[in-house]
Order: C-alpha cells, then structure tokens, then sequence
C-alpha cells in the first residue's frame, strides 16, 4: 500500500499531468485511422484508471495500467516518470533507477522534461542509498536553477546524516538566506557540531568563532551556551562562564538538568560551596526533579551535612521515590554498620542498570524517548526538539 501521504502527492502531480497530457492530445491535428483515434480514446481511458487506482490505494493495478501505457506509447515522458515514481514509492527502487534514466539518455527531452527526469533519479538514487549519485544530481540541479531550494534541502538532509558538517552549514545558510522556516535552527546546530569537533580537538578559536555564529543565528541556541560555557571553564574564563549560565536560566529554564555540572563547576572552583547549596536549593524549590535533588543530596553528604541529608532523603524517598533516591540511599547508609546487608550492594548496581535505560527525554515534536539529550532528534530530525521528562 502507498503511504497515505504519497497519494496525495502523487494525486497533485497526476492530475496536472493528466491535463498536460489530455489537452496536448486533444489539440492534436485530427487522426485519419479509425484505429488511431480508437488508440488515443483507450489512452486516456487507461490513464484515468490509472489515476482511480491511486486514488483507492491500489497501487500494484496502477503500476500494470501505466507501465501498459508506457508500452503502447514510448513518447509519453510524464507517464514514465509517474511510473518511476510508483516503483520507488514501492521500494522497487532498481527499477525506478531504470526507467528514469533511460529517460535522461533521449536526445530530444524539453528542458523542463529533463529537469523533473534529473529530480526524479536523484530521489531514487537518495532511497537507494547511493548518496555520491544523489549529491551529484541535486548539485546538477542547484546549478541549473531548478527547483533549487528543494536540492538544497535534499542535500542539507544527505550532509547532516553524512555528518558533513561544513558541507551542511552551507546548504543551511543558503536556506537561511531565502528565509525557509527553521533553517536558523538548523544552521544554528550545524555550528555547534563543528565547535563540539574542534573542543575535543583543542582547537579554541574554531570553537569560539561557530560558538559565537551559532548564537549569532539563534540567540535562544542552549546548545551553542553550553558549549561556549566549556569554553569559557577550559580557558579559566569563570565570569563570563558564569554570566552565561545565568541567562540561560533566565531564557530557557526547562533544560535545567544540563546546567547543574556547569554551575558546580563554576561555583567550587570559586570555593563558593554555600552559593552552589543555595542555587540547587532554589531551583529545586521552584521546579523540583530528581537530577537536581540527587545533586543536593550529593553535596550535602559531601559537605558532612549528614542530618540534612538523611531528612532531605527521607522526603524524597516518600514524595517522589526514584531509581537514583534509593541508589543513592544505599550508598549513604551503607556508612553505618548494621543497616544494611550485603545484598543491598548488588540491588544498588542493579538500581543502576535500571536507571541507565530509562527515558529521561522526550522529543516534542514527535515522541521519542532517549536516556541522553540528542540535539537532534534520531526519529524526525528536528533539532533541539528533545525536553527532560
């Protein structure tokens, strides 16, 4: 069955086609043959069959009626490619390969024919998998100005599962240029990609500049923030690191979870233990999660908080238990001799494993569930999509 979204696209382009095809039959000089005329009605009643076919779903008996029309009229290019494109839709993928390249090797295709034969073959090559012929046939297409903006999203696609990064940051800008939705976004994270790269290289100055163009593109990128924050603590720089955690608080509090290794980083290097307690405390009383009451947890044992600990653990424990509390209850009690069994070391290592498959972000834009944040979302692709649950 043809997906119910290639109906209606296949529906949009058939019917233009179709009437292309059937004034362009009808306008014809009159045909002397008796048979001629029976030839072209049968046509255009098979055509219409064709298109009844796609419209009920049925695409395998459209597939017999166009590639019969194909074999009674060899000149008719748009039935070709309708053809192709109903074999690649079926995953028949070789054979729409086939037909539109047979296409391409006619010497007397109109331009415009040519073109939608050169779009054509470079989706099958892209369902195929053969990305080196995709990339040289949208590339084709860029240069001929045609339909350009969908080869350019097409190659955007292509770069960012290659991991082409500067390859992407080019289609991206171009596509940010001409104001296509969401291309900020897009470009925005194409440029961390290359900071991140260049950070676990050492390479600062590349860092900085795609840092500073990604913030540039999206102010709102908290991706591009928390790697320049790395940035500012790998080069000592703890004011700035710490001016940029703060606003991106103040901009996009729902990521919280990602700024309570940075802030411990920033506030202890500075010997500022009471300011990191007294930050985890408020932002858990405002938007309390259990990332951020482990987090205490850990600094007040660490702190010989003891007391504070066991009652803070205590209210978690009863209020909102989870894999990480009781994780953690077994390695604090663990201290005190005759409160805990032997097994209890085994149920913490197997609360561990637990925790290490549990969804912990969702994607808000189609669902996907991930224990770590992905900025780019591996089901639908959008980027910084993905919330903490």
């Amino acid at each position: 069955m043809v997906p119910t979204l290639d109906i209606w696209l296949f529906l949009l382009i058939l019917i233009a086609l179709l009437i292309g095809w059937v004034f362009g039959r009808w306008t014809r000089p009159p045909r002397s043959k008796t048979g001629q005329d029976k030839t072209l009605s049968g046509c255009s009643d098979s055509y219409a069959r064709g298109l009844n076919y796609l419209l009920t779903d049925e695409s395998d008996k459209a597939i017999r009626i166009f590639t019969e029309l194909v074999e009674i009229d060899h000149d008719t290019i748009e039935i070709h490619i309708t053809l192709g494109n109903l074999f690649r839709s079926k995953g028949e993928v070789d054979r729409a390969i086939k037909i539109h390249q047979n296409l391409l090797a006619r010497p007397n295709l109109t331009r415009n024919q040519r073109n939608m034969a050169i779009a054509e073959l470079a989706n099958d090559y892209l369902k195929a998998g053969l990305h080196d012929r995709a990339e040289k046939l949208f590339r084709e297409m860029t240069q001929l100005k045609v339909d350009d903006l969908m080869a350019y999203h097409h190659l955007l696609k292509l770069y960012i599962a290659e991991k082409s990064w500067y390859e992407a940051c080019d289609c991206a800008q171009i596509l940010y240029d001409r104001g296509e939705p969401d291309a900020g976004v897009v470009l925005s994270q194409c440029h961390c990609e290359i900071a991140q790269l260049a950070l676990s290289t050492g390479n600062k100055k590349l860092a900085r500049v795609n840092l500073n163009k990604a913030l540039d593109i999206d102010h709102n990128c908290v991706r591009a923030g928390l790697l320049l924050i790395e940035l500012y603590l790998t080069i000592g720089d703890f004011t700035a690191a710490r001016k940029l955690l703060q606003r991106l608080i103040r901009q996009s509090p729902e990521y919280m979870v990602l700024y309570i290794e940075p802030a411990r980083s920033i506030y202890l290097h500075g010997r500022e233990s009471k300011v990191y307690q007294n930050f985890l405390e408020h932002q858990y009383k405002i938007n309390p999660s259990n990332r951020l009451a482990i987090a205490l947890l850990e600094h007040y044992a660490s702190n010989s908080q003891i007391e504070k600990a066991r009652e803070f653990l205590e209210e978690i424990l009863k209020r909102s238990p989870s894999f990480d509390a009781f994780d953690f209850a077994l390695r604090f009690l663990k201290s005190e001799p005759g409160q805990l069994s032997n097994t209890w070391t085994s149920l913490s290592e197997f609360l561990r494993n637990m925790q290490s498959r549990k969804t912990e972000y969702i994607c808000a834009n189609c669902g996907y569930g991930s224990h770590a944040i992905q900025w780019n979302c591996p089901s639908c692709r959008s980027w910084s999509s993905m919330k903490a649950v």
